[in-house]
This record gives structure tokens, C-alpha cells and sequence, in this order.
């Protein structure tokens, strides 16, 4: 009977992520302003090598995000308003170590999901689970042309990969209404990408 209920919810998990549109992502947010600006032309640029064209669909979810914050990108950098700058960093592998209740069961000598011949063992020891993550990162800052800070927004999560292409619209979503602000804080949202749509929303996060 145990073995039933448990390959029932087994099947009603995988039914249920098979039926959701959204992948999510935990976005952490901080973000600064030293005077208000309403938008202009822009000219962007980067200090981070990378291959040319990567950082070419970069730029353009980063003009797009921007255009419905009043700015407008121009390739011509004396008649530009702003210098907004884009950087982005990957960091890691690093790897974290949890620690986890596992069953024991008392006619099997080791874990074994705490089910063995239809008896359930009421033993447990601790277990250690380990797992390699990355941290990736982006910074949109903004200047005059005197080169002086106007705004700079933060957005950073962890990944399980170290390529950045399937990260970079998370982290232009989550920045996108912080640009030109004052978070205070850091702040933390939940990205969720519709997969059917192709939009991504940004919602707050507990976490």
C-alpha cells in the first residue's frame, strides 16, 4: 500500500511540472541613483571581453529593457547624453555542502528510503549532500558625459551552469525596474520565464 501512494505522487509530481509553462529563477537586486534622470540618448559599451556576437543579443535585451525606461541608444558616443556601461561575471564552481535526515532501515543495513519488504524503518542518520553551483552577475551603471555617476543597478543569482546566454534575461528582467533607483536594500525576485510566450515578470521574493 505504501509502495502504491508513494508511485501515485511520484507520477501526480511529474504530471504537474510537465503541465506548468514557467522555469523560475531567485534574482537579488541592489541598486543606487545620485539624481534623477529622465531618459535620452545613451551610448553603451562594456569592459568585459567576450565573444562579439554574444555580447550582440546582450545588448539588445539591454536596449529593449532600457527603450521602455526613455532611453535611446545611439552609436555615436560625442552626441550621446549618457555613457551606460554593462558588465557582466561569472564566478565559481563553488560547492555547497547540506545535511539531510535519511531513513534507516532496521533489515537493510544502510539507507534504502526507509521501505524494504513492505516494512518501514523508523531509524534515521544524518546525510550529506553535495552540490556545485555558480554565481553570475550584472551591472548597468550610467555617466555624463563628465563622467560622473548617475545610477548603477546589481542583479546576481546562483546557477548550476557556467553559461551565461541562458541567464542574461533573467538578470535584465530583474534589474529592469530598478534602473534610474534607490533599492535601499537588497532585494530579492522571483523571475519566472513563460515558456509559451517567451515574457518573463518579475515578482518578489522571500527568499
Amino acid at each position: 500500500m505504501i509502495k502504491k501512494i508513494s508511485i501515485f505522487f511520484s507520477f501526480l509530481l511529474l504530471f504537474l511540472q510537465g503541465c506548468s509553462a514557467l522555469n523560475s529563477k531567485v534574482v537579488a537586486v541592489d541598486s543606487y541613483s545620485t539624481m534623477q534622470s529622465y531618459g535620452g540618448s545613451y551610448y553603451l559599451s562594456t569592459n568585459t571581453p567576450g565573444l562579439q556576437l554574444q555580447q550582440q543579443s546582450f545588448e539588445i535585451l539591454l536596449q529593449n529593457m532600457l527603450a521602455t525606461k526613455g532611453y535611446t541608444r545611439t552609436y555615436n558616443q560625442n552626441t550621446a547624453l549618457y555613457n551606460i556601461v554593462y558588465n557582466y561575471k561569472i564566478k565559481g564552481p563553488y560547492t555547497s555542502l547540506e545535511s539531510y535526515p535519511a531513513p534507516i532501515n532496521p533489515w537493510w543495513n544502510g539507507p534504502y528510503g526507509g521501505i524494504y519488504n513492505g516494512f518501514y524503518g523508523d531509524m534515521w542518520v544524518n546525510s550529506i549532500s553535495a552540490s556545485t553551483y555558480f554565481v553570475k552577475r550584472l551591472e548597468l551603471s550610467a555617466y555624463t558625459k563628465n563622467n560622473n555617476a548617475i545610477w548603477q543597478v546589481i542583479g546576481s543569482f546562483k546557477s548550476d551552469n557556467s553559461d551565461m546566454r541562458d541567464s542574461f534575461p533573467y538578470l535584465v528582467s530583474a534589474i529592469s525596474n530598478y534602473v534610474n533607483t534607490n533599492s535601499n536594500k537588497v532585494v530579492y525576485l522571483n523571475i519566472e520565464e513563460n515558456s509559451q510566450t517567451g515574457q518573463y515578470t518579475a515578482t518578489p521574493s522571500m527568499w
